[in-house]
């Protein structure tokens, strides 16, 4: 399966239009099923189904499920069932198709969405700027899919020892962190000293995610919205946004970040 297709399209440039073919990113339906029971219907690029399967329970609290069996079918009609054949209890419905820009669009308030998470107890390692954006810089050059598309998100792990591993894309921002995240499950990663790094914005749903996965640390090269801040600063987590050469937004616990010049 590809995480881009080839197809038809009018190319209009300079006041002239012409049949051209262009790639664009591979969006399915995705059901993911414990035995009989639907866990979440995704919408999501139909690549790493098993990193996408196992990284979503976990990165959702549901179970870390490292040397599960995961089997794959694909309909008639195009959508993908990914099954284990494990029992998996969601602690609340899923029901909800889960699309390529959702948020948490069921709740109201920072008291109401952090109940439950994590707090992250570790101590964060001492992290430089430039190291962090140099970390981006390659995690940009290895986006394959963004590069063929330029509709496709990106999600990697990295830490100061082992450097960036387990980059995942898709069309959705969640599905390329439960990629990512299952990526590093599979290879027996402790997510404790990792930082989850992001092609775009942070909201509180990718906070969430990491929160739930153990890791402490997140950067993004776009921008942070307030309930990610606020849930970050809450759950002594830390965020680093507008991640630029130069500069650089940190909210939550920072004391452990130092740039390279005094």
């Amino acid at each position: 399966m590809e995480h881009s297709r080839r197809i038809g399209i009018h190319r209009y440039s300079e006041g002239r239009s012409q049949i051209a073919e262009d790639h664009l990113a591979s969006e399915t339906l995705i059901h993911l099923l414990s035995g009989e029971r639907k866990i979440a219907s995704l919408l999501g690029t139909p690549t790493e189904l098993k990193e996408l399967f196992l990284g979503h329970v976990f990165s959702e609290g549901y179970a870390r499920l490292t040397g599960a069996e995961v089997r794959i079918e694909r309909a008639q009609s195009g959508s993908i069932s990914v099954s284990i054949d494990q029992r998996i209890t969601p602690p609340q419905s899923s029901e909800r198709i889960i699309t390529s820009s959702c948020g948490a669009c069921n709740a109201d308030g920072l008291e109401e969405l952090s109940d439950g998470l994590p707090i992250f107890s570790n101590n964060h390692p001492l992290i430089h700027h430039e190291v962090l954006y140099h970390a981006l810089v390659l995690m940009k050059d290895r986006q394959h899919g963004f590069a063929k598309t330029g509709g496709m998100h990106a999600a990697a792990l990295w830490n100061h020892h082992l450097g960036l591993r387990h980059l995942s894309e898709d069309i959705g921002r969640h599905n390329a962190v439960d990629k990512a995240i299952g990526s590093g499950l599979i290879a027996g990663e402790s997510f404790d000293e990792e930082a989850l790094l992001l092609s775009g914005r942070c909201g509180w749903d990718l906070v969430a995610k990491a929160a739930r996965s153990g890791i402490g640390t997140i950067v993004c090269i776009g921008a942070c919205s307030t309930l990610a801040a606020d849930t970050a600063r809450s759950l002594g987590m830390r965020i680093y946004s507008f991640m630029k050469q130069n500069s650089s937004v940190a909210i939550g616990h920072v004391s452990h970040f130092e740039n390279n010049k005094p």
